[in-house]
């Protein structure tokens, strides 16, 4: 449980936190590798590191594989590369599952506190699927890539609503090494979703390390922030 203050304000991280994206995403990326020509070992290589590195933008990670010493070098840039990675994303990322009880709980979330998402995804692209599934009214601002989370995350800090607030008082919900760093270098909270994390040997050590709050997913949130829980057993803030 978070301690030493009230939760004033809450940033989510989309994949494996509001959607459960990640294998899909995983998927993509080694499908636009391929389609692009790398050889197998270098697709094999960067699917492994893209993996690891999840929650990082598309725009780094292939910036990342086209520095490699590489087996075999495409005539592909990285724009090439992240428009390989979007033509396959877009239709599947549209469709993905919600993570279990995300409305119930960021809606009742939202009718209390400022909510936000920072996220790795492009923002453009991420703001357009969230608004056509019918989740981006719960959302008071939507950032993402190629913005770095940390960028991301001071623009909201930023913002009127939370320019007086103690970082302290700003919780950032991840499933990643990234969003952890981002939330360690900008001074918020941090609370770590494990169900759907790339990473969980990882950020399981880490949280163990570091003392921050672990839950398996969005419905315990709530008693991780320090909200009561309604007698009902629904999600409660």
């Amino acid at each position: 449980m978070i301690e030493d203050g009230e939760v004033q304000a809450v940033v989510f991280d989309c994949d494996g936190v509001l959607l459960d994206s990640n294998e899909m995403k995983v998927a993509c990326f080694r499908d636009a590798v391929e389609a692009a020509g790398f050889s197998p070992g270098d697709v094999e290589r960067f699917s492994t590191f893209q993996r690891a590195n999840f929650g990082t933008s598309r725009f780094r990670l292939f910036e990342a594989l086209l520095g490699w010493d590489l087996e075999r070098r495409p005539l592909v840039d990285r724009d090439g590369l992240v428009a390989l990675y979007a033509e396959r994303l877009r239709h599947l990322y549209v469709a993905a599952a919600a993570t279990p009880d995300m409305r119930a709980v960021v809606g009742q979330l939202a009718a209390k506190l400022p909510t936000y998402v920072v996220s790795g995804s492009d923002e453009a692209e991420l703001r357009d699927v969230l608004a056509t599934r019918g989740d981006a009214a719960m959302f008071r601002l939507i950032l993402g890539s190629p913005r770095t989370k940390v960028e991301n995350l001071l623009t909201l800090f930023a913002r009127p609503e939370l320019v007086d607030l103690p970082r302290s008082a700003i919780t950032f919900v991840g499933d990643a090494e990234a969003d952890w760093k981002a939330a360690r270098e900008t001074g918020c909270r941090f609370v770590y979703m494990d169900r759907f994390s790339t990473v969980q040997a990882r950020m399981r050590a880490l949280a163990i390390e570091e003392g921050f709050p672990v839950i398996e997913d969005l419905r315990g949130l709530p008693a991780a922030l320090g909200m009561t829980q309604p007698e009902d057993g629904s999600p409660a803030c």
